[in-house]
């Protein structure tokens, strides 16, 4: 009677006592109302922040009971499941849970769950819980032009929940404890979830550890994603209202799927989403470390629109992954000599590039333990630096890396692959350069291509992993710990893979490496399409692209941009097009400039990034997609700025063109009028239209570019 006592109170009433909130759009403005956790009169604890709730029973068990979105005024849940799956030496235990399998899961009722949910004593149960603030993976302090009012860590809550296993468990069994952990941060529709597995007992630490599952939801078709299934006869089930990634670039697997009950309500749409490790799942020793999860975030934005859905992501990355929002103008030297490089670094003082970055095929050597070479090196950053510029280094580091044999990974055979084990050995001896030469140069950013790329390694004699079970995880975990390290140390990082939640800068923009090779004309136009297409999920700040000073894969004299005099007007096109998307490009050749002319150009488009630069790094609304046959342009938005906008129109035409343009101006946060300027000059008022609109008249001479300031 107990148990269907609090049953009766937890779940039936779940949803019906949330406090309702007039909140403003949290994409233009500042959500009042701080992330907390409080229990509430029916012993639940919920977990909120005005935007969501999410709400746990804690008797008869811990479990999810709902799960809301304020905006959408409707709850997530389809049906209850366990808050995780984990495997102890074969043995399948949920992690806080309640037995509902005779209840109907096409949607929630809550009366049927009061009459048929039963406690599970076979889970895990819960033990305790504490509420503490969001960790620190890293400490950050704003630097290199992002913006001074980061909050670091992200403002928020944190609430720990502990499980024991059940009775019927063997003894090493019951000396493990579980840790889940959910952070809900201030002012966004962001939940992150973990767990941690410890030891208790000495007989624990030779149990077999496997997480199955993090996060295991059954949710209301809106909510799944818009790939989760689509039926020729009903039409998309999924609306896309909630992302789901994790914080791992690899090893993890994030899928939806049908419910295996569907079946038993036909017509009914049941998606669960199941976030856990790739296949094949793997066990770990849990020995005196224990075991420490990747972390799933999930965005519950609640809209289908895409510019809104990609708003959405990259407030998630800058909240969460401060530091990418840095944006130093960097070179590419294709030529490590002394005095080339202070040629170059004369050329970059004068025009107000801020960081060199000795290239792949320069000569550079960033293992390098020679002391005449380090000390050249260092007598060549001591330049840079006295002259306000940092210099960084490329190092291919494990994957397509050969090293000796007993440092590389091994296929299921026994055979060596063509890359280094990144928890092998070789992860001490690289880091070790690595630091060594840090210190004794004072580089300070690193282009590490060619990071662990999520392949596994059958070795059983490798320093930092078993076997092949344990491979991944185990590089997947060093990787992310070096480039922690090298965060700690305020190092900025470029590297061709997703550990922006690990420390690292920025990856490339999603190009194909081939179209560097196109004719140079060819070669800007796709390259503005490229960065047009992937500002929907990526950050300016966050993706490189790539000008072909000299030659870079191919394509010849008609590819390169050298002599750049010669090419001036496609030299100027690439510097506007990405410093004004507030891009970062690969210059990569040998100079900024060989005449007035083109050091003329560099300079006033670098003026201009670092005149509007905080505008110009923050978001992108997109406005016309290139097309080469009409004006072009994209739109910077950031409501807590002075100027709220910038909007960048292209001519690529061999024609004069005019059009009036619909300027969508509600992200600004702009109500009734705005005043524009075209480049810094005259300024007209303009009243919004109902729909935050403008209309603007846009002329453009053949193949040019010009901007526009609204406030």
């Amino acid at each position: 009677m107990i148990i269907r006592f609090y049953l009766f109170v937890s779940l039936l009433q779940a949803a019906f006592s949330y406090q309702t909130y007039p909140n403003p759009d949290w994409l233009v403005s500042t959500i009042s109302h701080s992330a907390n956790v409080s229990t509430t009169s029916r012993g639940n604890l919920i977990i909120q922040n005005s935007l969501i709730t999410r709400e746990f029973s804690i008797k008869p068990d811990f479990t999810t009971v709902d799960y809301y979105s304020f905006d959408k005024e409707a709850s997530i849940l389809r049906a209850l499941g366990p808050e995780a799956v984990i495997s102890l030496d074969g043995i399948t235990y949920f992690v806080g849970h309640l037995n509902t399998s005779t209840i109907t899961r096409g949607y929630l009722n809550r009366t049927e769950l009061r009459e048929k949910a039963t406690y599970d004593v076979k889970a895990f149960h819960f033990s305790a819980y504490r509420i503490t603030k969001p960790e620190e993976p890293f400490p950050y302090k704003p630097k290199r032009g992002a913006p001074e009012d980061i909050v670091w860590p992200p403002a928020g809550v944190r609430l720990e929940v502990d499980f024991k296993a059940p009775n019927s468990a063997p003894d090493p069994h019951k000396g493990v404890l579980i840790t889940i952990s959910y952070e809900l941060y201030d002012g966004v529709p962001i939940l992150s979830k973990k767990m941690r597995a410890k030891t208790l007992s000495e007989e624990a630490e030779s149990v077999n550890f496997s997480l199955l599952s993090l996060e295991f939801l059954a949710v209301n078709s809106p909510w799944a994603s818009r790939n989760w299934h689509v039926d020729t006869q009903y039409g998309r089930n999924g609306y896309g209202w909630m992302h789901v990634e994790t914080d791992w670039a690899h090893g993890t697997q994030v899928v939806w799927s049908d419910d295996p009950s569907q079946p038993s309500m036909p017509g009914s749409f049941m998606p669960t989403l199941n976030v856990s490790f790739s296949p094949p799942a793997f066990a770990l020793k849990l020995d005196k470390e224990g075991f420490e999860s990747f972390s799933v975030r999930q965005l519950v934005h609640a809209s289908d629109d895409d510019e809104r859905i990609g708003l959405s992501k990259r407030r998630m990355l800058r909240l969460l992954a401060p530091h990418t929002q840095e944006n130093p103008i960097f070179f590419h030297m294709v030529d490590s000599k002394s005095v080339a490089v202070r040629s170059l670094i004369d050329q970059m003082a004068e025009v107000g590039f801020e960081m060199l970055l000795y290239s792949f095929g320069s000569g550079f050597d960033l293992e390098s333990e020679d002391p005449a070479y380090i000390k050249s090196i260092a007598e060549d950053i001591a330049y840079a630096h006295a002259k306000g510029i940092e210099v960084g280094g490329y190092d291919l580091i494990a994957l397509s890396r050969r090293t000796i044999p007993k440092y590389m990974a091994l296929d299921e055979t026994g055979n060596s692959t063509d890359s280094t084990c990144f928890a092998s050995e070789w992860y001490d001896v690289l880091l070790e350069k690595m630091i060594s030469f840090m210190d004794k140069t004072g580089l300070s950013a690193v282009e590490t291509d060619g990071p662990y790329g999520g392949y596994s390694c059958s070795s059983k004699n490798h320093k930092y992993h078993r076997n092949n079970q344990d491979s991944v995880y185990r590089q997947q975990k060093k990787q992310g710990e070096m480039y922690r390290l090298l965060r700690r140390r305020t190092v900025y990082i470029n590297q061709p893979d997703n550990y922006f939640y690990d420390g690292g800068s920025k990856t490339g923009m999603g190009y194909n490496e081939n179209q560097y090779s196109l004719p140079r004309w060819q070669d800007i136009s796709i390259s503005r399409q490229t960065v047009f297409d992937n500002t929907f999920l990526k950050t300016p700040t966050v993706g490189w692209m790539h000008v072909p000073l000299v030659q870079y894969h191919g394509g010849g004299a008609a590819a390169i941009f050298e002599p750049l005099t010669q090419h001036s007007l496609e030299y100027k096109w690439a510097l506007e097009q990405y410093l004004g998307a507030g891009v970062a490009a690969c210059y990569r050749g040998y100079r900024l400039f060989d005449s007035n002319t083109t050091k003329r150009i560099v300079k006033e488009t670098v003026d201009f990034y670092k005149t509007y630069r905080q505008l110009l790094i923050s978001d992108i609304i997109h406005v016309r997609r290139p097309d080469m046959q009409s004006i072009d342009a994209y739109l910077h938005v950031n409501p807590k700025l002075k100027d709220k906008a910038l909007l960048m129109a292209f001519n690529p035409t061999e024609s004069r063109l005019r059009t009036t343009m619909t300027i969508p101006l509600y992200y600004t946060g702009l109500t009734k009028s705005c005043i524009v300027s075209e480049r810094g000059g005259k300024s007209c008022e303009i009243f919004l239209s109902r729909d935050y609109t403008i209309r603007l008249d846009i002329e453009l001479n053949a193949y040019s570019i010009t901007w526009y300031v609204i406030n």
